[in-house]
């Protein structure tokens, strides 16, 4: 599988990232593990997982991707040649939202519990808090990276006003900064002031100061579960307007000139944008897993590349 640099961390990562919040749960441990071996054996090294994945289903009240991945990479032996991101601040429970530094110091302890390694490779704030202090949360993160439990910070969820002014807490500070960011974000954009809850969607805001301080974006939900192209998956209401009819058509379009499904199209659009996004996909079988990576494959020119991005393009602001 392809690489990307991962902003200014000196890492490279592959070019997908495979989610895995429902593995344990939703998705029965077998079929986990055989997702987990087709995307590894397919050359994939980088794996997203959070410390309360998936106790809101029914039945699941304790985390199960964290001991899942865990017991995976115990068995295959394959620890150092991953990535794994974590994420650490939602409420599950027994556990209340929030980023004190007791609260991530002890999340952090259980992660690296239940996935049976010494240290966290990425460690995301899942949302921001706003009851606790920048300044004591981006110490704590900084303390953890000091003593070698985790090795870079990433933020999820995040206005961008509050991730800029996070990192400059930490550069006036000598802190590790926050190097990489986990938004909601796809090709279509939604509705402006849809309410997605705790997910907080990309913005122009966030694209551009990303763009500037080379942060890597590291989306999750980049096919709306399918919607490109699944017909039992119409596109969200949040996202219908005009605009993004005429980007589905365009993918639909440009699908049908590749052979390919839409959902490839817009993974490939993503990873050949400028700057590239590490797309954070999500599967339930190694047909999905297959389709995913089949991407890679996809070979748009700069002309598509151009009718996609023309419609409407997060960060394309004239200021």
């Amino acid at each position: 599988m392809e690489t990307t640099p991962l902003g200014t961390t000196d890492e490279s990562v592959s070019a997908l990232c495979l989610g895995t919040m429902y593995f344990g749960s939703r998705t029965d441990p077998e079929t986990s593990w055989d997702i987990l071996d087709a995307y590894y054996e397919a050359g994939g090294r980088f794996l997203d997982t959070a410390n309360k994945y998936a106790t809101w289903v029914d039945g699941y009240d304790e985390p199960e991707s964290e001991p899942l991945l865990g017991e995976w990479m115990a068995e295959r032996g394959n620890r150092e040649k991953l990535f794994v991101a974590t994420k650490v601040g939602f409420p599950y429970p027994g556990v209340e939202r929030g980023l004190s530094p007791e609260q991530i110091e002890r999340e952090v302890e259980g992660s690296l519990d239940r996935l049976g390694v010494d240290t966290i490779d990425l460690l995301y704030a899942h949302g921001d808090d706003y009851d606790t202090s920048q300044e004591a949360y981006m110490e704590a993160f900084h303390r953890l990276v000091e003593d070698g439990t985790v090795r870079h910070l990433g933020a999820s969820n995040f206005f961008a006003w509050r991730l800029a002014r996070a990192n400059r807490i930490a550069a006036e500070n000598d802190w590790t900064p926050f190097s990489v960011v986990q938004p909601r974000f796809s090709y279509l954009v939604p509705n402006r002031g849809e309410d997605f809850g705790r997910q907080v969607p990309a913005t122009d805001e966030l694209v551009i100061y990303c763009e500037e301080h080379d942060i890597p974006f590291v989306p999750f939900s980049p096919l709306l579960q399918g919607a490109y192209g699944r017909e039992d998956r119409p596109i969200p209401d949040e996202y219908v307007n005009t605009e993004n009819r005429l980007k589905t058509r365009t993918v639909e379009r440009i699908a049908d000139e590749h052979d390919a499904t839409g959902n490839q199209v817009v993974l490939a659009w993503m990873t050949r944008r400028d700057p590239a996004a590490i797309p954070l996909f999500g599967c339930s079988s190694v047909a999905q897993l297959e389709e995913n990576l089949a991407s890679l494959s996809v070979d748009l020119s700069d002309a598509e590349l151009e009718r996609l991005d023309e419609i409407d393009r997060l960060g394309d602001v004239n200021w």
